[in-house]
């Protein structure tokens, strides 16, 4: 028999953790099957190890699995032990499954070890020990810091099977090592541990982690409300709280614990349908699947096409939190395959009145990548379809199965496929939108990508990979030029460089210092740093070092060593000037107009200024301009946020005009961290201004005449939220503008920092702040409700012009989503 060896440490992550738990169900590639212990050949063996011998508290000495403060036992060996024997009987105990294991001696007698710490752990770990379950107890935490390499206050437990016949895949050996340091001192008997102990044993059984009831007590609070079922339909609970739930409904699978309280002693046992159809599903008795029903389905997107990684939740209306069963669509697959949304819910009670719903993956490592629902959560019903307008998501049909039968099922996730258009791209974060509409770019790390909404593919790099870099991303108006930074001389600094996107040529253009000095970031090094080109890529502006007071460092605050350049194809590199009262930081250039004949830039933060015409321009004195400026693509129209709100200058004139912006409560939330959501409280815009001003805006980005511009607006104590001011229409949040045309894609997951627009405003890019996701929107077509009739128009033109016109701006459907 050849043996493989088939996983890396999975974990389990206390609660209130910064570290997610992992635990995927291991495929063998050669079966397309799960892993499996040979349930045939009996109980599979239980070896426990042993602990260092210290004093007890009655005069006395034990084994410890934890010590106390004072250097006593705390929880002995032999309470481990009897912890482990509960566990393994947890398990073997399931009557619908055929696993079995018992304890069966001591690694000590098998190895010779008598306590497996940090300095013999490798004789356990990456070495075949022979047939069985290992159960090291690693009693202060040193095997996970020092051979593991993890902070013994992050996790609480690892397990994985460990070895297997390559042929078969058969699992031979399994390990799991449990945290001795990290028990609570009010468990005196290793009750709240007990949790810790039975969820990694499934691990080391194959099972995978799995989300039933566990997000309702551990994910739960004012600010992140938890449901058992579709959002706002009709009998669905919302759970603010953990003591909304009571703590023996949660499936022992589930990728958090609380060892602090009861919900680690009620995870140490296997009552939730959930857990014991995962095992079963593994290790069936010959009666299992006549026993009870099944569901076998495929999820795809509104387009048809199969769609895995997420959550499809089977729960009994008659026990809703007892009997409730989950599955991640495409898990028996992992990607190996294609697109798979295939999934098989088996053990329905037969004659229950099971609701089969979608819900996004919430954490933990699961046999497949969670991947966002790119739609709204949804019921499956008899009438299922992705027409948003027949397809209502609370629509719902139970489904009923008796013992044997199967009931066939697709879903799909809704959305309509005219009007406009809104694409998820899944860990990619984009920057920059080229004004063609068409193409994107993004960095990863530190390395630059591309994306083509053509092809609807992220591809990559530069051919020299990691080596060219990118701290912020910037193209030219069609996309065949970009701005990079790469290290042309080998000393460790880079340089600002173009990238042609063609042949892939990269052309340094230069900096300040001569290559002798720089900025450090996660770019590394760099002499100068692009932010921004024109739209024929002959013009560049970013920030330069250069090393004032000759100590080497180009960085000197108020020396004026970091500094704003523009380069041109004719001139090259070359400082632009300006002139600043008091202590200066820094000064960068972030924004060229498409003629490249005006560019903005920020002073120490977030002050505004300007060089017009090739005249310096303090706006933020002047204006009170603030954070980034949007421009025309002729530069003679400036727009800006401002305590007064959203401004534009016209350069030429000297004017300015005031947008204004959008407004509290109805379009800008204020859900204060402290004082919670004061417009649920009563307050209004016209009641919250006086207090606390206008909302915030940052203008983004806007068209090539200025006749729409994208603004994040809120902040940190009040709630972010995305916006556009449509020339002719006024102000309109994201929420409301995907509302209203139906874009359901967008419900659950609505982009808050819209970054790019088009040259016409036909397309546009943004993200979710603070996540790795990016969104590409195709809004070449909207719809307008014109005397109750759907009208399908050209976007933002004559949009704008029905609207002006009196039709209502949106689905007739929608319009008051």
């Amino acid at each position: 028999m050849k043996s493989t060896k088939i996983a890396t440490a999975v974990s389990l992550a206390m609660l209130a953790s910064s570290a997610f738990a992992g635990g995927p169900l291991y495929i063998h590639d050669k079966t397309m099957q799960p892993y499996k212990w040979d349930t045939t050949k009996g109980a599979i063996p239980v070896y426990t190890d042993g602990g260092p011998v210290v004093p007890t508290k009655d005069g006395g000495t034990a084994q410890a699995f934890t010590i106390d403060y004072d250097g006593t036992a705390f929880l002995t060996i032999e309470q481990a032990n009897k912890v482990t024997a509960d566990a393994v009987a947890e398990w073997t105990n399931v009557a619908t499954s055929t696993f079995a294991m018992t304890v069966q001696g001591t690694i000590a007698e098998k190895t010779g070890i008598a306590d497996v710490n940090e300095t013999n752990v490798d004789q356990i770990y990456n070495a075949e020990n022979g047939y069985g379950f290992w159960v090291n107890y690693d009693t202060d935490g040193q095997i996970l810091e020092q051979y593991f390499g993890i902070p013994r206050n992050q996790v609480l437990g690892i397990a994985f099977p460990e070895w297997a016949n390559e042929e078969t895949g058969e699992i031979t050996e399994a390990t799991a090592l449990m945290n001795g340091w990290f028990v609570d001192v009010s468990d005196t008997e290793g009750k709240q541990v007990g949790g810790v102990f039975t969820h990694e044993f499934g691990h080391a059984i194959n099972m995978s982690h799995s989300q039933a009831n566990g997000q309702l007590t551990y994910m739960s609070a004012a600010y992140s409300p938890q449901y058992d079922g579709v959002p706002g339909c009709a009998g669905v609970n919302t759970y603010t709280s953990a003591s909304q739930i009571a703590p023996d409904t949660i499936e022992t699978m589930f990728p958090f614990i609380n060892v602090r309280g009861a919900q680690g002693a009620n995870q140490h046992t296997v009552n939730i349908k959930d857990d014991i159809v995962n095992i079963s599903d593994l290790y069936p008795t010959p009666d299992y699947k006549t026993s009870y029903g099944s569901i076998s389905g495929t999820l795809y997107t509104k387009e048809g096409i199969e769609y895995s990684g997420v959550n499809m939740v089977a729960r009994n209306l008659d026990n809703p939190l007892y009997d409730v069963i989950t599955q991640q669509s495409g898990n028996l697959t992992q990607g190996k395959v294609g697109p798979d949304g295939k999934f098989v819910i088996n053990g329905l009670t037969p004659g229950g009145r099971y609701v089969l719903y979608t819900e996004s993956i919430k954490a933990g490592g699961y046999p497949t990548r969670q991947t966002a629902i790119v739609s709204e959560a949804e019921y499956w019903n008899e009438g299922e379809s992705a027409n948003p307008a027949l397809d209502d998501a609370c629509a719902v049909t139970p489904i009923v199965v008796a013992g044997g039968e199967t009931k066939e099922v697709s879903l799909y996730f809704n959305g309509y496929t005219d009007g406009i258009q809104y694409t998820p791209l899944v860990q990619a974060f984009v920057m920059d939108h080229a004004k063609n509409g068409k193409q994107a770019m993004g960095i990863t790390g530190s390395v630059p990508f591309l994306y083509d909404s053509t092809k609807k593919a992220v591809f990559q790099l530069h051919p020299a990979g990691p080596a060219v870099k990118a701290g912020t991303a910037a193209m030219n108006k069609n996309a065949t030029k970009a701005t990079v930074m790469a290290d042309f001389t080998g000393n460790g600094i880079g340089e600002a460089a173009i990238w042609d996107l063609s042949s892939n040529k990269l052309t340094p253009i230069g900096d300040l210092n001569g290559n002798t000095c720089g900025g450090g970031g996660t770019s590394g090094t760099n002499a100068s740093y692009p932010w921004d080109m024109d739209d024929t890529g002959n013009t560049v502006v970013g920030t330069a070092y250069r090393d004032m007071d000759g100590n080497g460092n180009c960085q000197t605050s108020g020396k004026h060593e970091v500094v704003p350049f523009k380069w041109t194809k004719k001139q090259g590199m070359v400082q632009l000037p300006y002139d600043l009262p008091g202590t200066v930081q820094w000064v960068r250039a972030d924004r060229v107009s498409g003629n490249g004949e005006t560019i903005t830039g920020t002073n120490s933060g977030y002050k505004q200024v300007a060089w017009v015409n090739g005249q310096f321009v303090d706006t933020y004195s002047r204006f009170g301009a603030r954070d980034i400026s949007v421009m025309s693509a002729d530069g003679k129209r400036i727009g800006f946020g401002s305590a007064q709100g959203l401004k534009i200058w016209d350069t030429t004139t000297d004017t300015v005009t005031e947008l204004g912006t959008l407004r509290w409560c109805e379009q800008v939330p204020f859900n204060h961290f402290f004082l919670g959501n004061l417009c649920a409280q009563g307050y209004t815009h016209e009641t919250l201004v006086p207090l606390v001003g206008l909302p915030p805006m940052v203008a983004l980005d806007a068209t090539e005449d200025l006749s729409m511009i994208s603004v994040r607006a809120g902040g940190l104590f009040s709630g972010i939220v995305g916006g556009l001011y449509i020339d002719g229409m006024g102000w309109i949040n994201l929420k409301q503008f995907f509302g209203k045309q139906g874009v359901v894609e967008a419900s659950q997951s609505t982009m808050d920092n819209p970054f790019g627009l088009s040259a016409n405003g036909s397309e546009m890019m943004g993200g979710l702040a603070g996540a790795t996701i990016s969104f590409a929107v195709d809004q070449n077509k909207a719809f307008v409700c014109d005397n109750g009739t759907d009208r399908e128009l050209s976007f933002p033109k004559q949009v704008v012009q029905a609207v002006q016109a009196g039709a209502e701006f949106g689905r007739c459907a929608h319009i008051n989503d």
